[in-house]
């Protein structure tokens, strides 16, 4: 788990401050996503508080687990239900690359790591 919790650190802390103080759209995006404040802002609320899962991961794994799979369910519907339709309409060249490679890596690697994690340990 605290790979995870590591990798979204790594990730997340640059991706939250360009959000919030950067152009965080246009840099997280490819410039590929409409601004907006509301959505920008709601988006960066979200990743703050993954981030901030994520710190308290380091010190408390099995609390914090739940982040994980979050981050897996949204992250695939995001990429089933904007990515593909995108790629779908306007080709790869018209599909953020950066946020959907880390968002599919995310997808096929966190379930992996909580099953190996938590086998055979009750998570309850």
């Amino acid at each position: 788990l605290k790979i995870a919790y590591a990798a979204n650190i790594i990730i997340l802390v640059p991706v939250v401050h360009a959000m919030f103080f950067g152009r965080g759209v246009s840099e997280v995006f490819d410039s590929r996503v409409d601004e907006s404040l509301g959505l920008r802002l709601l988006v960066a609320s979200l990743w703050t508080a993954i981030l901030l899962g994520s710190i308290a991961g380091l010190w408390w794994p099995r609390f914090f687990a739940a982040v994980l799979p979050i981050q897996i369910f949204y992250k695939s519907l995001w990429l089933a239900l904007f990515i593909v339709p995108l790629a779908q309409r306007s080709g790869w060249d018209g599909v953020p690359k950066g946020i959907s490679i880390t968002f599919l890596i995310i997808v096929l690697t966190y379930p992996f790591i909580l099953w190996f994690a938590l086998r055979g340990n009750n998570p309850s």
